[in-house]
């Protein structure tokens, strides 16, 4: 009898283990909504999921008030037993008889992971027999803090809303960990039955199931009467209310990219929040002029991390404006916010030093004339001043200098790799707009440069990794290893040089606005405007934070005044304001060098300059070319003429060194700098000095290619050459291919009529002294 017994048992066992084995394991294979947390798990924004419900990812933990509230709740003994509950089975069974139908499951928290998972399917006997063989399987290869998860993460509470994630969110506004007791309770009892319960109908029944549970909570000592009091007298939740939606560029992107995830982000939330409050009230000054997107973004410098990201004002959600189009990583023309990288790229290889003398005269290329933004000419600038007044002739020719190919090698080097054509595409356009990037790159670039600088200050090395894209999601468990790197893109001594510049930022007088930016205080800062007046562009940097901006309109429609000293720039300083104070880049001196230049011309010294200083620059500055408008000139005793030997007696000749611009840089110098002192003329009598021209072509330049379009009769349209001299009363003599054409004082410029061909204009002044120049024509022919 015992060998049958013992067998039976064993059978029983071996049938009963073989059962729980072999019942189905609970999965959860439903879509999953899009998920995005800033940086503290805060809820930036989220998206549905394909079939409709807001079922958030699990997360790794239940806070603990709500567990504690779910456990009285549907499970006191959740801990006790192995998933199935028998005394509560037992209940449930009884209570079933009595009224004749299943009015009871007696189900654990084990068991209901089990329903859910199997579609919650109907409730019947042989249902709940799988049910219970599931939780039995799931308790042997599952935690009890993974089992709750999984509840937590899938239990219904009404509607479409799934899982304590997406319900806290949307009927209290916050996260989780966040609730109070009442509204922990209040999601508490809603899986049990929500579709019975929900909050913003069945009131009293709802309330009176939540004071129930808390009252329990509090006869087992979890609350305490003052804390019973103060729950009881919260509201309930009332309907479902929307997401938060602080990032809904950032939320649209991983939608894309990482559907069904839930990822969290550098993003600061203060920041996120204030920066949208900041492009809200810009953005309604701009829509008066028809200025509909605006979009920002914030990095730290040391980790290159995105603090906050505004990929377009959002407004009143109008469509009409595409607000929904996320302006960071839209590809648009530079303007002139990349001259801070040319002029960082000669300092570093030493094409110029700090202060050299730029040309800023009537430039024209084959297709392509730059111009000032204010019109003018200054006929030299200083580099470090043209790149603060963001003056555009002198930058072409800075990149004429620098060549396009090595520009462009540099900006892919740090970091803008939406410039994607050869430099031939872009030629010496690319220093003014004619090349394209995005907010995303232009903000990275600036971030690495600053990090560059930071980097080599504290450890006097340069690193391959310092030059990266903006962080928006930081997968790294440990920090990078650094690898030196001896050949740098750009060194610290140039890029601090450049944002010494950059501090010092003006506009011209007539561009509205400057004056109010001039004390920007310890923020090295640049504008941009594209052609056409379709982008408007802002960065600044300070040793910790980046800040970029773009306004504009994302149809590329042209407004008068978008510009980015009026349409980027206060956005930028006010975001400025908002972030902590920083101190100054230290001089990186241990990469400088100390080089004699010339106070007047900011080239390294030569033997004729007088007037001069020492001063920091890169040590490729030591190769710098020398000044070359210091020259010796020969002047009478009286220095007011110039001599030469075959006019002179050697006693009556003075030497001295004198400060000589060519003649169009002088034309235009003079009537800026009244100090400047123009070479005496020559005496009459003597040879002109061949060594210090009399005066130039401004335009056409020698070898020049010139398309000439026909006008509407169909005739070839005109060129306007023009000349600069030193004395311009002085009459000219024009000619063109040995033919006399025109004669001008005063203002030299004429117009001459040329066949499609090569040609040669020859300007002869009165005093004889000739020069010549050599050009193309192309055009139709007929």
């Amino acid at each position: 009898m015992k060998n049958i017994v013992k067998k039976t048992t064993l059978a029983i066992t071996v049938v009963f283990t073989a059962a729980v084995l072999l019942a189905p394991a609970p999965r959860f294979r439903k879509p999953l909504s899009t998920v995005v947390e800033a940086s503290d798990g805060s809820l930036l924004g989220a998206r549905i999921a394909e079939d409709g419900q807001w079922r958030f990812p699990a997360g790794d933990s239940v806070p603990e008030k709500f567990k504690k509230a779910l456990l009285t709740s549907e499970d006191r003994f959740f801990y006790y037993h192995p998933g199935i509950n028998p005394v509560s089975i037992i209940k449930a069974f009884i209570l079933n008889i009595r009224a004749g139908q299943i009015v009871s499951g007696g189900s654990t928290i084990t068991m209901q992971v089990a329903r859910m998972a199997g579609g919650n399917i109907e409730r019947t006997y042989p249902a709940k027999l799988r049910e219970m063989l599931s939780a039995l399987r799931l308790e042997l290869f599952r935690s009890k803090k993974k089992i709750l998860t999984m509840y937590v993460a899938n239990a219904p509470f009404g509607g479409n809303t799934i899982g304590l994630e997406a319900a806290s969110w949307r009927y209290t506004g916050k996260a989780p960990e966040n609730l109070t007791w009442a509204e922990a309770a209040s999601l508490a009892i809603l899986p049990n039955s929500p579709g019975l319960i929900f909050p913003g109908r069945n009131h009293d029944r709802f309330r009176a199931k939540r004071d129930a549970l808390l009252k329990k909570l509090h006869k087992l000592e979890i609350l305490d009467s003052l804390t019973l009091s103060l729950a009881l007298d919260e509201p309930l939740p009332g309907k479902p209310m929307p997401l938060p939606s602080s990032a809904p560029h950032i939320t649209d992107h991983f939608f894309l990219t990482r559907e069904g995830e839930m990822i969290r982000t550098t993003i600061d939330p203060r920041i996120q929040e204030q920066v949208n409050e900041i492009l809200e009230r810009h953005q309604k000054k701009l829509a008066e002029n028809f200025i509909n997107n605006l979009a920002c973004l914030v990095l730290s410098v040391e980790s290159g991390k995105v603090l906050a990201y505004a990929g377009n004002s959002t407004g009143n959600g109008d469509d009409e404006y595409e607000r929904d189009v996320d302006m960071i990583k839209a590809k648009r023309s530079t303007g002139s916010i990349l001259k801070p990288f040319l002029y960082a790229g000669m300092q570093h290889s030493g094409d110029i030093l700090p202060n050299t003398l730029i040309p800023d005269i009537p430039t024209r290329f084959p297709g392509f004339t730059p111009e000032n933004f204010d019109h003018t000419y200054s006929g030299a600038v200083p580099a470090s001043a043209a790149l603060a007044q963001s003056l555009n002739i002198p930058a072409v020719k800075m990149l004429r200098q620098y060549t396009p190919l090595r520009f462009l090698e540099l900006l892919r080097q740090t970091g803008f790799f939406s410039l994607d054509k050869e430099a031939g595409h872009y030629g010496l356009s690319l220093i003014l707009g004619g090349g394209e990037t995005t907010l995303w790159e232009l903000t990275g670039a600036y971030a690495s440069l600053a990090r560059v600088l930071n980097h080599y200050n504290n450890e006097k090395k340069y690193f391959s990794g310092d030059y990266h894209a903006p962080v928006l999601v930081d997968d790294q468990k440990e920090d990078p290893v650094k690898t030196e790197d001896p050949y740098p893109p750009l060194s610290a001594s140039s890029i601090w040089l450049t944002f010494g510049a950059l501090l010092k930022v003006n506009r011209p007088s007539n561009e509205a606005g400057w004056q109010y930016f001039s004390s920007s205080g310890s923020l090295a800062w640049k504008t941009g405007t594209s052609f056409g007046f379709r982008d408007a562009w802002a960065v600044g940097t300070t040793p910790e934070y980046v800040v970029g901006v773009w306004a504009g309109n994302a149809d590329g429609e042209g407004r008068p005044g978008l510009t980015g000293i009026s349409a980027a720039a206060p956005v930028l300083f006010d975001l400025v304001n908002i972030l902590e104070p920083a101190g100054w880049f230290a001089e990186p001196l241990e990469d400088m060098t100390t080089v004699k230049v010339c106070k007047t011309s900011g080239y390294r010294a030569g033997p004729f300059c007088s007037d001069t200083e020492e001063i920091h620059a890169c040590t490729a500055g030591l190769k710098s070319v020398i000044c070359p408008y210091h020259q010796i000139v020969h002047l009478n005793s009286t220095m007011t003429r110039q001599v030469s030997a075959d006019c002179a007696s050697p006693s009556e000749i003075r030497n001295e060194a004198w400060f000589v611009l060519p003649p169009a840089m002088e034309y235009f110098y003079r009537l800026k700098h009244p100090e400047y002192q123009a070479v005496p003329p020559m005496a009459e009598g003597c040879a002109p000095d061949r060594g210090i021209p009399v005066m130039e072509f401004i335009y056409p330049s020698d070898g020049a290619k010139i398309f000439i379009p026909r006008d509407q009769t169909g005739n070839f349209t005109r060129i306007i050459p023009e000349v600069a001299h030193r004395n311009p009363s002085k009459k000219l003599f024009w000619h063109l291919d040995e033919n006399f054409s025109a004669t001008t004082r005063h203002i030299h410029q004429t117009e001459l009529i040329a066949d499609p061909g090569d040609h040669t204009i020859t300007a002869v002044d009165e005093d004889g002294y000739t020069i010549k120049c050599r050009f193309t024509i192309s055009g139709e022919t007929r």
